[in-house]
């Protein structure tokens, strides 16, 4: 059973130094208003209008002025769609080119080896539930989650998971050497993660 992957950490990395920038810029912007607001740099300031009779007086006198505000804001908002956008990529995996060679390319879904993979988990004893997804495309990794009854062998369903079922699932790709990493979830505890190369 797959689910929505979460996002790629360089679209995680980028959000966070972005979010941080606008949030720290916002921040300084609103203490400025703020303090001039209640007269910190003096009265005078407090009770000017926002836009400065100089400015109005420039936009009024130049004709381009106002539409290149408007480009600007347009860019603005192109920008923030792009953002946007970025938020649903994720670095899951649609499937694999099992083999490419002269008489053709066998491509393999996710689902396919993911499925096989939590029913092969399924048939481990003390398991409760089970998720796999297939991430990376340049570099796949298989992702194991799973989900045991409290008194249930850890250890053992890891060794069972780590040996013949990867096992399984590195034969049918034909790659032996496929990263994975093993969640483990008694019920009612913390995740354990064990990244398996």
């Amino acid at each position: 059973m797959t689910g929505p992957g979460p996002h790629s950490p360089q679209t995680d990395r980028r959000n966070r130094v972005v979010l941080a920038a606008l949030g720290l810029l916002l921040t300084a912007a609103g203490v400025v208003a703020l303090l001039v607001g209640v007269g910190v740099f003096g009265d005078g300031r407090a009770d000017r209008p926002i836009l400065d009779p100089n400015v109005r007086d420039f936009a009024a006198d130049h004709g381009w002025f106002w539409p290149v505000v408007a480009v600007g804001c347009g860019l603005i908002a192109l920008l923030a769609l792009v953002w946007l956008a970025q938020q649903f990529r994720t670095d899951r995996s649609h499937g694999l080119d099992v083999t490419h060679d002269a008489l053709g390319d066998v491509h393999l879904p996710a689902t396919a080896l993911t499925d096989a993979v939590v029913d092969d988990v399924a048939g481990i004893a003390g398991v409760e539930g089970a998720r796999a997804e297939l991430r990376g495309r340049r570099e796949p990794s298989l992702e194991i989650a799973v989900r045991v009854t409290r008194g249930t062998d850890v250890p053992g369903v890891l060794g069972e998971v780590c040996g013949p079922v990867l096992g399984r699932a590195r034969r049918a790709l034909g790659r032996p050497d496929l990263p994975a990493q093993v969640d483990i979830r008694p019920a009612g505890t913390g995740r354990r993660r064990f990244p398996i190369r």
